[in-house]
């Protein structure tokens, strides 16, 4: 959620160079974005809501700039409210990830002292409270310092002072990367909009505070202001790419990758898989959290530690996480789930499990995150680069994780492994043109729906849940999904004639019980769309999925992905940029 890069070194056309960078960082999700570079010891300011695009801005070359891509918080998507933000002389800008919990109080003491305001940001206080403290002097680390800590919440913050020609920063949880190239110092939430810029690149910690000008970079300790040196290490920036390849668009291309990326994970990820299970072995209490997609992975995991290793975790989403940590001791373990690493409800509920003394290990995609880099034990899901903003292939590696890790605490570790690459040849099988034809012709007779209802049983209850929300996410289409045992309890009450009802009916224990839950609904005219490896007279539609014992769940994902795909072609939506949402959230 919201893209920065900065850059300071020598004069160069710098706008095309900022846009371009936060091109690469559309698949967080944004609604607006802006620019400031340095010219003539004036502030250059261009933003603008909606997408960059091929948007091409008139700037003069510069030595000293930074961009920031929006999503909105406080205030509307208005360009008023898009980034970078000014003090009332003009003199800094300032961009901002995250959130100022405290921005009324502190807002309410800056129009009291005359400060007038453009926006309805939190982020705007931040300029005008620099301007505050700074008055006529030089803005010095130990000022900087000062406002940063003043502001409560989770946040990066960058100010650009154009009288001094430099940056500072300082952030808390948010990410910050500083990257050093042959050309100057670049920075960014995220390393991937260094490519090109750095050949070296070191985290900003939460106890640094970083000066950043033409000569390079110094860091600081946030608390004594003592200098400290970089920790820089080499750049590595993997193979995203900018476009889709041969697909349409990001979310076909990574569905289509989720067999490869199975398969990478049987062969390469057996030996941390290994130590995470010797590790849930030891502890005195195994908690499991993740949010959104991550916590069905997790709700899942859950189902399987029962199922085949006879074991219990606790499940928690990670935003209600804080409420159970109560429990934690320094014998517990704590396993986040994470696609993006920064996901701002996990990293928390991280840090206060850490205060605790609990162990913490992270079952996660992005190598260097806040998540990977704070664990003591981490399981990469080496998925790959997941750009559409729903999750996909990191959910089913999630799912594999979970189904392996299950299986190496039972002392079955071949079995997970040969169930992960079953799961992987089935998907392939299931990728075919006519499956995807059979699934696409359904979309269709769906997509003009006003609400859907999934239901599942056993380890297809979670998988209802993702699947509604794989729905609800890409499509529009009001979805829910539940437990089948749980219609009779008020969900029933919802089903109208012709409404959609995708049935989860494995040929496990759970089978003649979804099938009469099935019946309950098509006796009040719902729609049946079953899901399964075998057809049944009470289903309308049917989708093929094989049985593959305790890797079902992995395979019983690709219907809904496909399904919600298609009915947001129908609908005209954007299935890589849904709307309102982002693909790393990292303000609570």
């Amino acid at each position: 959620m919201c893209g920065i890069f900065g850059y300071a070194g020598a004069p160069v056309d710098l706008a095309p160079e900022i846009l371009e960078a936060l091109k690469t960082l559309e698949y967080r999700g944004y609604d607006s974005w802006g620019i400031a570079v340095a010219s003539d010891d004036e502030l250059i300011i261009r933003k603008s809501a909606g997408r960059i695009g091929e948007t091409s801005v008139d700037v003069p070359p510069s030595a000293i700039g930074f961009g920031h891509t929006r999503w909105a918080t406080h205030g509307g998507v208005t360009d008023e409210n898009a980034h970078p933000h000014l003090d009332c002389g003009r003199r800094f800008a300032v961009i901002h990830n995250g959130i100022v919990e405290n921005f009324r109080e502190l807002r309410e003491g800056l129009d009291a002292d005359g400060h007038k305001f453009l926006s309805e940001t939190d982020t705007e206080i931040i300029a005008h409270l620099i301007e505050d403290a700074v008055g006529e002097s030089e803005l010095s680390v130990a000022v900087f310092r000062e406002v940063a800590n003043s502001l409560k919440g989770l946040n990066a913050v960058i100010v650009l002072d154009v009288q001094a020609n430099r940056m500072m920063a300082a952030k808390n949880v948010s990410p910050l990367v500083l990257g050093r190239g042959a050309s100057g110092i670049t920075l960014s939430s995220d390393t991937i909009a260094l490519h090109g810029h750095a050949d070296h690149i070191t985290h900003l910690e939460d106890t640094q505070v970083a000066l950043v000008d033409l000569d390079g970079v110094r860091l600081f300790d946030r608390c004594t202001l003592a200098e400290v040196t970089p920790n820089w290490t080499p750049a590595k920036f993997g193979d995203r790419q900018r476009g889709p390849g041969p697909h349409p668009d990001f979310m076909s291309k990574e569905m289509a990758e989720q067999p490869d990326v199975l398969e990478r994970l049987a062969r390469d990820a057996n030996g941390d898989i290994a130590a995470l299970a010797t590790a849930i072995h030891d502890s005195y209490g195994t908690f499991l959290v993740g949010c959104g997609t991550a916590s069905y992975a997790a709700l899942t995991g859950s189902y399987l530690f029962s199922r085949i290793a006879k074991w219990h975790l606790n499940f928690v989403v990670g935003s209600e996480f804080k409420y159970h940590e109560h429990f934690l001791t320094d014998r517990s373990l704590v396993i986040a789930l994470s696609q993006s690493g920064e996901t701002a409800d996990i990293v928390e509920a991280m840090m206060s499990a850490k205060t605790r003394g609990s162990k913490l290990a992270a079952i996660v995609n992005a190598e260097q995150s806040t998540l990977d880099r704070m664990v003591d034990l981490r399981v990469h899901l080496r998925a790959g680069p997941e750009q559409c903003v729903l999750s996909t292939k990191a959910y089913t590696a999630k799912v594999a994780i979970l189904t392996m890790l299950a299986h190496h605490l039972a002392g079955t570790p071949d079995i997970g492994r040969q169930l992960v690459i079953d799961a992987s040849q089935a998907l392939r099988g299931m990728l075919s043109d006519s499956w995807i034809a059979k699934v696409r012709k359904i979309a269709k007779s769906i997509f003009e729906a006003e609400s859907l209802f999934v239901i599942g049983r056993g380890l297809s209850y979670p998988t209802a849940l993702e699947a509604a929300l794989k729905i609800k996410e890409v499509s529009y289409i009001h979805a829910e999904g539940f437990a089948g045992g749980e219609l009779k309890h008020g969900v029933i009450a919802l089903i109208q004639p012709g409404t959609p009802c995708v049935v989860y009916a494995p040929a496990d224990e759970t089978y003649h019980d979804i099938l009469s839950g099935a019946m309950e609904l098509k006796s009040r005219g719902g729609y049946i769309i079953g899901v399964g490896s075998r057809n049944d007279p009470v289903f309308d539609q049917f989708i093929h999925v094989p049985d593959i014992c305790d890797a079902t769940p992995i395979v019983q994902a690709l219907p809904a992905q496909m399904l919600g795909y298609h009915a947001a072609l129908f609908r005209g939506n954007d299935p890589d940029k849904p709307r309102n949402l982002a693909k790393s959230v990292t303000v609570k």
